[in-house]
């Protein structure tokens, strides 16, 4: 940590936990409150969450929304106080009053979506996995950039406080250089995000892949999905960076939890980590505090009279003090309450909050999972992406979407050569 730097939960002059987009001064906080209309296309579950947490987002509203049939699709919309419903995603896509399109339709139809609502001349936010192939993503990137459409992969993960801690913990070098990150998650698309977050999209990795053979989807031209066929594993090397991270997607019970080891320290993104509410930070010897740097001194000496006298801050420590590189830590856990209602899991009644300016009243369904409610960092972004006219968001880029198609591709190459 750079010794300018005096309090380490600020960084850049930020708290640590500030979004990126905001501390890298590509947007302005108030851009939240920039006007864009949604359609929204699959009248689902997750399509309702997402509503509910737009309804925080001051710039945003909901015009339309489509289903495959009518009846559906007015229900829908007369549950969530939508004006118009549709019975044709392409009619939603070509409506005037829609200014981006939410698609929260299965994984199999999103390529056939993302190219209606493109060329239509919408932005998107397409639920992940984007695609279930990188040559079906690299595609539609291509023609939105082309078109410059606003067209982003909806990692929400990516967009929690915790994650952004994370993430300026490892700009910052906190725990030296990144050489391990572990994950689990039955889904493909979560589990491979940390090593996005940890080494990047510039360099594609070395994979060696292990599990059950995927099956080609027969409404999808029997294409393999990109959410993938637990029990499975992959080791990805990078390298160039002198790293590895080792994934695996059980197909039982589970940990959930994320690691980021460092020479200097590790990061643990705390179980549920696919929407986590704390993160655990552990980085070796306590801080220091005193000047014997800047007088010469070595900043531990062994004083014959009085033993060891150094610059350490005296801190709080719940691990003995055996000064190895493994159980010696320094401690620290921060924690990230979702918004409330905080939901633990689906089917608990929308309910409502005050969001310290109104009462907010959610209409539509009842939450469909647990930490649902984060979708509103997510939202909140988009709103100030698209206010400065971004065309990405910097928590999530076009390369990390197309990296982490890539990666998938090529562990459902060797788990249907070699896959049981």
């Amino acid at each position: 940590m750079p010794e300018e730097i005096q309090d380490p939960t600020f960084i850049d002059g930020w708290p640590i936990n500030t979004p990126m987009d905001v501390r890298k001064g590509f947007t302005e906080e108030d851009g939240i409150r920039h006007p864009l209309r949604w359609g929204i296309i699959s009248a689902s579950a997750i399509a309702s969450d997402w509503i509910k947490s737009l309804q925080e987002v001051p710039g945003a509203s909901i015009t339309a929304v489509a289903a495959r049939d009518m009846a559906r699709a007015r229900a829908y919309a007369d549950a969530h106080g939508i004006p118009t419903a549709y019975d044709s995603y392409e009619d939603l896509c070509n409506d005037d009053n829609v200014d981006i399109v939410y698609i929260a339709s299965k994984t199999w139809d999103h390529h056939r979506d993302l190219l209606t609502a493109l060329n239509a001349g919408k932005h998107i936010l397409c639920e992940k996995p984007f695609t279930d192939t990188a040559e079906q993503a690299k595609e539609v990137y291509r023609i939105a950039n082309e078109k410059g459409l606003f067209c982003q992969e909806g990692m929400w993960l990516r967009f929690f406080p915790a994650i952004e801690h994370a993430r300026a913990i490892l700009e910052r070098g906190d725990i030296g250089d990144l050489v391990l990150v572990q994950a689990d998650y039955p889904d493909r698309v979560y589990a491979l995000n940390p090593a996005m977050t940890g080494f990047g999209a510039e360099e594609m990795p070395v994979i060696v892949a292990a599990g059950r053979a995927p099956r080609g989807q027969p409404y999808a031209n029997d294409v393999p999905s990109a959410h993938g066929a637990p029990p499975s594993a992959a080791i990805l090397q990078y390298t160039e960076q002198k790293g590895i991270a080792v994934i695996t997607f059980p197909g039982g019970r589970f940990i959930e939890e994320t690691q980021y080891v460092g020479t200097k320290g590790r990061i643990t993104i705390e179980t549920p980590s696919h929407h986590p509410s704390a993160i655990t930070i552990r980085t070796g010897r306590p801080p220091r505090q005193g000047s014997r740097r800047q007088e010469g001194k070595p900043v531990m000496e062994l004083d014959p009279s009085e033993g060891w006298t150094g610059d350490w801050l005296e801190t709080h420590w719940n691990q003995d003090r055996n000064p190895s590189a493994g159980p010696f830590n320094h401690v620290e856990r921060f924690e990230y309450p979702v918004p409330t209602p905080a939901p633990i899991t689906r089917g608990q009644p929308a309910g409502s909050r005050w969001n310290g300016e109104r009462l907010v009243r959610y209409q539509g369904w009842t939450w469909s999972g647990g930490n649902q409610h984060g979708f509103l960092y997510q939202a909140q972004a988009v709103h100030r992406c698209l206010a400065a006219d971004l065309k990405e968001m910097p928590q999530f880029t076009q390369a990390e979407s197309i990296r982490v198609c890539e990666i998938i591709d090529e562990i459902n190459r060797q788990c249907q050569a070699r896959g049981f």
